[in-house]
């Protein structure tokens, strides 16, 4: 079994359950907003919100920035299956992941990345999916 395609709580190494905190704030913020764009993935998604165009170009947009540095395929899809998308209908949904999966062969991490899509895609049909990749 692909292990990029099996939802999972990361292992909290730091011991401070940064993880889950983060996961649980989110959540908490998809409940109080109504927003048009979500993004999901990683610290180059978590990083935006603190960059200088995060409130020019994304806060109209009514954007929730749903990224945790060190994130993989696994995390994504548990967060996407215990509370992120609940009640929310964004019009547009950015995904970036599988950067951090550098322990898995690229075929692996493709089919983590689809099966992330495919579980974004049941929750909320309507909603556009931007797949992020970095092309090297």
């Amino acid at each position: 079994m692909n292990p990029c395609t099996i939802p999972e709580i990361p292992i909290d190494i730091q011991g401070d359950n940064r993880w889950m905190s983060q996961h649980e704030r989110h959540v908490s913020e998809a409940k109080e907003r109504e927003p048009d764009v979500i993004m999901i993935g990683d610290s180059i998604i978590q990083k935006l919100q603190s960059s200088p165009i995060w409130n020019d170009l994304f806060e109209p947009l009514h954007c929730l920035n749903f990224g945790i540095g060190g994130d993989l395929t696994q995390g994504v899809l548990w967060r996407i299956q215990n509370g992120i998308l609940d009640n929310i209908k964004p019009k547009a949904c950015v995904l970036h992941v599988g950067t951090n999966n550098f322990g898995n062969t690229p075929d692996e991490i493709s089919e983590g990345i689809l099966t992330i899509i495919n579980e974004i895609k049941s929750k909320l049909p309507e909603c556009y999916i931007i797949l992020l990749v970095i092309i090297l």
